[in-house]
């Protein structure tokens, strides 16, 4: 589902780099020469990311000193997409681009790259990695904005509840279970939850069960019933509830709108 690998040496545009999943992105530490498409050219910057659609080989004419080569599959991609709605998400492979880190960024950027790697050499499962994924994505595309800000230690511990929540957002709502599970007091979590991702804990179980919701009323079979009893609810009318606040409108009423 996903591949990182260092990347250095001279190479020549005629020979391609092998990608073993079609979501593709190459990592610029230190470098020169050209990164080759049917597109054009593109100078290998210090510091620059490339986003490479599925289609065309890539090719490299020149040096690279130190970088990374990524790819992953598109099932993977889609668990960024869930998380990030706007078109610049879902145009981020669309062609080839490029983003220009500043020295901070990259540093970051690369630290977190290297973290990646020993989750995958440790077999880490793929929900974990969908979450690491998706907010390396969002860190490097600057759609999220607030991560920018962020420390490097700060983006290791949004990582680490992100996944804590993935793997247990369906039964456990307590403020507590998350705590112990990030090593913090209740009210110095929430207190770091409210900086970094600008939500309370109760929010973001929430905001993460409605997704759930809305994803298994659009793309599966199960009963209102059967998804309320899934997502955790003791009572389908306290699901019903949930979700009337969260969309303004009944689970049957999306289910049915978004069929048509």
């Amino acid at each position: 589902m996903i591949q990182l690998d260092p990347i250095s040496g001279f190479f020549h545009r005629e020979r391609a780099l092998q990608a073993e999943y079609p979501m593709r992105m190459l990592i610029v530490r230190e470098g020169n020469g050209f990164l080759c498409m049917n597109s054009g050219d593109y100078p290998l910057s210090q510091g620059r990311i490339f986003f490479i659609p599925e289609e065309g080989l890539v090719r490299l004419d020149g040096e690279m000193t130190s970088g990374y080569w990524l790819s992953f599959s598109s099932f993977l991609y889609a668990e960024f997409l869930l998380q990030h709605l706007d078109p610049q998400a879902k145009n981020l492979f669309l062609n080839l681009s490029f983003r220009d880190l500043d020295p901070q960024k990259s540093a970051k950027t690369y630290s977190l790259l290297d973290q990646l790697k020993r989750e995958i050499d440790h077999k880490r499962d793929l929900p974990f990695l969908a979450q690491y994924l998706s907010l390396f994505l969002g860190f490097t595309a600057g759609l999220d904005g607030y991560l920018a800000a962020l420390t490097l230690d700060d983006l290791q511990q949004v990582l680490r509840f992100r996944a804590i929540l993935e793997q247990f957002y369906k039964q456990e709502r307590s403020i507590q279970f998350y705590a112990e599970g990030m090593g913090m007091s209740p009210g110095r979590l929430n207190k770091f939850l409210g900086r970094a991702l600008g939500k309370s804990l109760t929010v973001l179980v929430k905001d993460r069960i409605m997704r759930e919701a809305e994803e298994l009323l659009l793309h599966s079979d199960y009963t209102i019933d059967e998804i309320a009893t899934i997502l955790g609810f003791e009572q389908t009318i306290n699901f019903s509830t949930s979700f009337k606040r969260h969309k303004g409108m009944s689970a049957l009423q999306f289910s049915r709108l978004n069929l048509n």
